[in-house]
Parts: structure tokens; C-alpha cells; sequence
């Protein structure tokens, strides 16, 4: 009776499975600009600037990077440049300004050369910080700016720690090597001090590189989300000892090789042409290793700095092949050298798809939930100017 009874006795449910999360959608930077299409910006743009003695360079500018924002893509929206020309004019005429009176005091030697060079490291740090709020503050994604809100005082104190070094080594040339005519031979000890000071600034050199990016990354907004960076100042030494091992290394190959071949050479009477080409050889390894350097230690840090760049709960990543990268810049080099230049356009399209194509965003739906901050300050443009006149680059 028990068993006729249990049969009718009703199922009791199977408990519900909570679904798996989905993992976030991940989305990948794609750039779309070529160098032919950007060859024709180029070419207008050298040409006016040119014929208006520089004036034009400013609108060139700010098309150049029109062209270079308005190609990049991400999770179907492209970024976009709002650089006003008049105001980079501006910025532009100050800095060349600076710099006219810079050559001026160079050309009086003396106190006024060491003057010259600390009135420069007193205004660079704020020219520098006054670059990336410009240059964020005219960037947009989506309808939503950027924005930069690095202290001044860390500017000074990453800028500041080489430019002081650099102007104590000025110093030192000034004064201490060859200043009294009656002592025409270099102070030793100046050359020591000079020297001691060039391998502390190469020692510290990763560090300050590592402070400048957690400044630069560390204090930028889009929107109302704060971005920060969690790399260490490890990641920063490991690609430079990398590339000054490798240059060691090849520079001892290289001095080695030319030596032995420079015996033999002498032991047989004049040189012989196979002896000559392996000597040119071996100084175009060195070269070539000297010019993979920078594509070396390139890679190394973006992966480094983007792979630990959070903004609010949205990662990135890079994947910047070293390898690859040295690649694409000895045959950039190659095709600008057999160009005469021209094909520099198609080279820096090269350049620029590879480095912005390796970032990715790892939470793609996140971005669409950052909202504005409500307010558009204006910046002051001279940094911008600065950046330019000076062809430094801080960008990724």
C-alpha cells in the first residue's frame, strides 16, 4: 500500500542551476589608417608649412591628428581630436621664443650657458604637464573628453631629478675642465664628477621612466572614471638591462672580431678587401643592434604599463612582440632610407597599426557606463607646442 501511495505522491522539484556568468566581452583596438591615405596629409601639410615659414604647422597638427584619431577603433566607435590650430599657434610661438634666447645665452658660454640650461629645466616640467592635460582635454571617445589632473610638484620631481644632474655636469664642464687658461689640461677630477654623474642618471633612468607613466597614467579621467596604474618599478629595469646587455655584449663581439682581424691584417702586409668588408660588417651589426634598442625596450613597456592600466573596473592589455616590432622598424628604416624620405608616411602607418592594434580592452560593455564630468575647463596650449618643437613623445 506504501509503494501505491509513493507513486502518487507528487515530483519535488529539481533545484535551479544559477547560470554561469558570462566571462566580459573583450574588445581589441583596430586602426584603419594607411599610409597611402595619409602620404597626401603629409605631403600638404610639409608643403604649406614650408611656404608659410612654419605658421602652417599648427593646422598640420591638428589634421594630423584628426587623421590618426578619427581611424581608431574601438567596439565600433572611433576616438576624435578637438586641438583648436590658433591656440598650438600660440603655444608654438613661446616655446620657439625660449629657445631663440636659449641659443642666444648658449653662444656666451660660461655662467650664462649653465644659466640658460637652468632657466630651461625650471619651465619644462610645466610645459610637459601642461602637454597632457592640452592634448587629453582635446581628446574624445564617444562624446565623452579626457582629462589630466597630474600635480605639478611630480612633474618637477620626475623632470627635475635629470635636468639637475644634466646642469651639474654642465657645470662641472664649465668650470672645472679647461676654464683657466693657465691650466689648458682637463680636470681629472671633473672628468670623475662627469662621469659618476652620467652613471647615476643611466641607474636611475628605468625608475624615473616607471614615475613618469604611473603620473601619466595614474591621473587620468574619461569622465567621471579615474584611471590608475599598478605596475612596479621592476617591470621598467628589466627591458633597459636587457638592451644594455645586449649592446654590451655586441660591442665586445664586435671590438674582439675587429682587433683579431686588425692583427692579421697587419701581419700580412696591407689589408686585404675581405677583411675590410668583414670589418664593415661587423660595424653595421653594432649599428643595427643599437637601432633594435629602441623597438626592444619599446615593446617591454607598453606590455608593462597597459597590461597594469585600470580604469575604475575595466583592464587592458598588451601584447607588443618585441621581435616583431624590431622588425617593422629595420624595414621602416630601410624603405625610408631607399625613399629618400618619402615613404615616411607609410612607415609610421606601419608603426602606429601594429603598437595601437596589441591593446585590448577587457571589458568592452563597461565603457559604455562612464558618464561625463559635467564641466569643459579649458588648458593652456603652450605644452603642446612644446612637445613638438622639442619631438618628444609621451603618448602610449
Amino acid at each position: 500500500m506504501d509503494d501505491v501511495t509513493n507513486v502518487y505522491e507528487p515530483m519535488r522539484p529539481e533545484p535551479v542551476q544559477p547560470a554561469a556568468a558570462a566571462p566580459p566581452r573583450r574588445s581589441r583596438v583596430r586602426f584603419t589608417g594607411t599610409g597611402q591615405e595619409y602620404f597626401r596629409i603629409w605631403i600638404v601639410n610639409l608643403l604649406l608649412t614650408i611656404v608659410t615659414l612654419g605658421i602652417y604647422s599648427a593646422w598640420a597638427k591638428v589634421r594630423k591628428m584628426q587623421y590618426l584619431y578619427r581611424n581608431t577603433h574601438l567596439d565600433g566607435s572611433v576616438f576624435d581630436y578637438h586641438g583648436d590650430p590658433i591656440a598650438i599657434l600660440k603655444g608654438r610661438i613661446l616655446v620657439v621664443l625660449l629657445a631663440v634666447l636659449y641659443k642666444l645665452a648658449l653662444t656666451l658660454l660660461g655662467a650664462y650657458a649653465v644659466a640658460a640650461v637652468a632657466a630651461l629645466a625650471a619651465v619644462l616640467p610645466w610645459l610637459l604637464t601642461q602637454s597632457f592635460r592640452f592634448r587629453l582635454h582635446n581628446s574624445s571617445f564617444r562624446g565623452l573628453r579626457f582629462r589630466f589632473t597630474g600635480p605639478l610638484l611630480q612633474a618637477y620631481l620626475i623632470f627635475g631629478v635629470p635636468m639637475l644632474l644634466v646642469l651639474a655636469a654642465s657645470a662641472l664642464a664649465v668650470f672645472g675642465m679647461g676654464g683657466d687658461p693657465k691650466h689648458p689640461v682637463p680636470n681629472v677630477r671633473a672628468l670623475l664628477a662627469i662621469g659618476l654623474i652620467y652613471l647615476v642618471l643611466s641607474l636611475i633612468w628605468p625608475y624615473l621612466h616607471f614615475c613618469l607613466k604611473r603620473w601619466q597614467h595614474g591621473h587620468t579621467w574619461y569622465g567621471t572614471a579615474r584611471a590608475r596604474f599598478e605596475g612596479h618599478a621592476g617591470s621598467f629595469y628589466a627591458p633597459y638591462l636587457a638592451a644594455t646587455g645586449m649592446l654590451f655584449g655586441i660591442g665586445i663581439i664586435v671590438a674582439v672580431l675587429a682587433a683579431a682581424f686588425g692583427m692579421a691584417a697587419q701581419g700580412h702586409g696591407p689589408p686585404r678587401s675581405g677583411a675590410v668588408v668583414i670589418g664593415w660588417v661587423l660595424v653595421g651589426l653594432f649599428y643595427v643592434a643599437a637601432i633594435a634598442v629602441t623597438p626592444l625596450v619599446t615593446a617591454w613597456i607598453q606590455n608593462a604599463v597597459w597590461s597594469n592600466t585600470r580604469l575604475e573596473s575595466v583592464g587592458f592589455s598588451s601584447d607588443v612582440r618585441a621581435l616583431r616590432l624590431i622588425g617593422i622598424t629595420l624595414g621602416n628604416l630601410v624603405i625610408v632610407v631607399l625613399s629618400l624620405g618619402l615613404l615616411i608616411p607609410f612607415a609610421l602607418m606601419r608603426t602606429i597599426k601594429y603598437k595601437f592594434e596589441a591593446i585590448e580592452v577587457l571589458d568592452a560593455d563597461a565603457l559604455g557606463r562612464f558618464v561625463s564630468e559635467g564641466k569643459d575647463a579649458g588648458v593652456g596650449s603652450a605644452g603642446e607646442g612644446a612637445v613638438d618643437v622639442m619631438d618628444l613623445d609621451f603618448g602610449l
